[in-house]
């Protein structure tokens, strides 16, 4: 009853990246410019750093949709700094889907994957989710071993995201140097919020829905109160909408309101 209140096919604000709802400002656009010419091209790391919740996961996604799948075999990695079973397990895992024990065992996965890409004429694209700031000695020591993939035929591109940082005095010389560039995600602008909290209306609007209906689902004042709320990062603006939705809904309100913001941000405080 929600979403045909609303007039949706599904709901516009979950919290998983879904690279149907890029909304892309020039920062997106120029970042996502940069991992499609590596990918497609350039064949050297790009780094993609920004604040929590501003759209790293989701440009990856985005081109990992782009990508023809009978040219690219792409392997998403998240967490990246999370992991505890080292990069190259987890590299091998997610390209051939098969656990292995030992370092060794991977990177001859590795290797042996990228001698198949190799044969079909495929590019293997890693994405590197959550790139730490401070890597361990063992993680720059794969991830180089990674860039020195020398196989005849094949490619191998890398692409990390991270929260942001610029790449310091203690990354080696051989990753600065090799990085093709970096781009950066921001927050949204207060001007911004109210065309992002339509567009992903319109994404998710229900066929032969108009498109001024969506643009006008949430009032001036309630878009500014979600911008102040979320100071434009666009995870919080998804809480703070997907939450306000709901409430207007039981009002049975054909628009949502300051008020219905005002009672679904008080309510996030409390969880």
């Amino acid at each position: 009853m929600y979403l045909d209140h609303w007039s949706l096919e599904f709901p516009p604000f979950e919290p998983v990246p879904d690279s149907r709802f890029l909304f892309a400002t020039a920062a997106h656009e120029q970042a996502l410019a940069a991992i499609s010419y590596a990918a497609c091209d350039g064949g050297e790391p790009v780094l993609v750093t920004g604040a929590p919740g501003c759209g790293k996961t989701l440009l990856l996604r985005a081109l990992r949709r782009q990508l023809p799948q009978a040219q690219y075999h792409v392997a998403f990695v998240p967490e990246v700094a999370c992991s505890q079973i080292g990069l190259a397990r987890r590299i091998a895992y997610h390209l051939s889907h098969t656990v292995a024990s030992e370092v060794e065992t991977a990177l001859d996965m590795i290797l042996s994957q990228a001698r198949e890409s190799g044969k079909k004429g495929e590019t293997i694209v890693l994405m590197l989710d959550d790139w730490p700031a401070d890597p361990t000695r063992y993680t720059l020591e794969e991830l180089r071993w990674l860039l020195n993939i020398d196989i005849e035929g094949s490619r191998l591109v890398v692409l990390l995201t991270g929260e942001s940082y610029r790449p310091n005095h203690r990354w080696p010389a051989w990753l600065t140097q090799r990085l093709l560039t970096t781009a950066e995600l921001g927050p949204l602008t207060p001007a911004q919020v109210p065309a992002y909290l339509a567009h992903r209306l319109h994404v998710a609007a229900a066929a032969g829905t108009e498109n001024c209906q969506h643009e006008q689902t949430f009032t001036s004042e309630a878009a500014s109160e979600i911008a102040a709320w979320s100071g434009g990062v666009p995870r919080l603006i998804n809480r703070a909408a997907h939450l306000a939705l709901h409430v207007a809904y039981l009002d049975l309100a054909p628009r949502v309101t300051a008020d219905a913001v005002h009672r679904a941000v008080a309510r996030l405080a409390h969880t």
